[in-house]
């Protein structure tokens, strides 16, 4: 069961009741600080079956609803609204987000099927977007000075007991730096097997001693963007999976077992033919509190544990700032429990 959390933010995603709650629209609870709102019956179901609570967690369930409800009547009465145009950009905000994480374009229809998988319907994850809107702009409002007034960055000692209890999940995967000889893929046949023999015709040259990997790059490469820095590709590490889902399982595992300083012959990839040249191979290893977490990246383990334990003092504050917020408007408004 996911932790139950006294936010706006547990939503009530499954439409029939799996527990024991009356299925009837007999009030729960009644909350009123700018109107009378109805919790009924139902509606508590709804919620116990979205978050997977069982019967003895029903008062639990109805006073997060309690809250919610009060929260989004407190922001409404101090001014904190959202308009549906702002939630369609912060809906195209988030699809953003998500092809930035996973290296990939998707379609609409393709984040639509992603949303509905998560959240049961476009208009559900709208309205948890619009609530997560409001419960921040609300918070930043009426306590946005303390909390920004706040000093959150662990001690010295905090981040290096927090790595040697966590020491084990601190890897570095295998990687490898390399530079290529591209030639893409067209999808005609009769150019696309064309390419592959001058490529093989290339990868012979450069054993045999003909012409230099450097040279090949400069005459054969079609990859203007690495070309002009001499094939130079950057790192490839074993569990990129961006790399993996474009390129191929057949290309990242190819170019690993290159040995240092050598060149491959021809590897197919599923967007072209590369030869590839490995100049730097590092094995899978734990990392040490000050190792970078990428070789390429000037970002080390005691970076991201100060980040993380910063982030989570945040956290704490404004869960703090938000209880007490809540407690007070609860205080204000005149709620009636009626669920027995």
């Amino acid at each position: 069961m996911r932790k139950l959390v006294s936010t706006i933010l547990v939503m009530s995603l499954v439409a029939v009741s799996l527990f024991a709650v009356p299925a009837n629209n007999n009030a729960a609870a009644t909350v009123n600080l700018i109107r009378n709102t109805v919790i009924t019956n139902n509606d508590l179901a709804q919620q116990m079956a979205g978050v997977g609570a069982s019967d003895d967690q029903a008062l639990a369930v109805l006073n997060i609803m309690i809250n919610d409800e009060v929260f989004l009547q407190g922001a409404e009465r101090d001014g904190v609204t959202v308009t549906d145009a702002q939630v369609d950009a912060l809906y195209a905000q988030q699809k953003s987000n998500v092809e930035q994480q996973s290296g990939q374009t998707m379609t609409d229809a393709q984040f639509e099927q992603l949303v509905v998988q998560s959240y049961g319907s476009v208009d559900a994850y709208k309205e948890a977007i619009r609530n997560q809107y409001i419960l921040q702009t609300y918070l930043m409002q009426e306590r946005g000075d303390a909390l920004r007034s706040g000093n959150y960055v662990p001690s010295d000692q905090e981040v290096e007991t927090f790595y040697k209890r966590n020491a084990t999940n601190f890897t570095q995967a295998e990687n490898v730096r390399f530079a290529q000889i591209y030639m893409s893929k067209t999808g005609d046949k009769a150019a696309d097997a064309q390419k592959k023999t001058t490529m093989e015709q290339v990868a012979a040259d450069i054993k045999a001693g003909k012409i230099t990997f450097e040279a090949a790059v400069n005459q054969y490469s079609e990859d203007n963007e690495s070309k002009a820095s001499g094939g130079e590709m950057g790192w490839l590490s074993s569990d990129n999976t961006t790399v993996r889902t474009q390129w191929g399982d057949t290309f990242v595992d190819t170019t690993l077992s290159i040995p240092l300083g050598q060149t491959s012959d021809v590897i197919e990839s599923n967007v072209g033919y590369h030869i590839v040249k490995v100049t730097v191979h590092n094995d899978a290893r734990l990392l040490g509190i000050d190792d970078r977490i990428q070789p390429d990246v000037d970002y080390t383990v005691r970076d991201y544990i100060t980040e993380y334990l910063a982030n989570v003092n945040m956290q704490t504050a404004m869960n703090q700032e938000l209880n007490s917020m809540v407690e007070e408007l609860r205080s204000e408004a005149r709620i009636r429990i009626l669920y027995e």
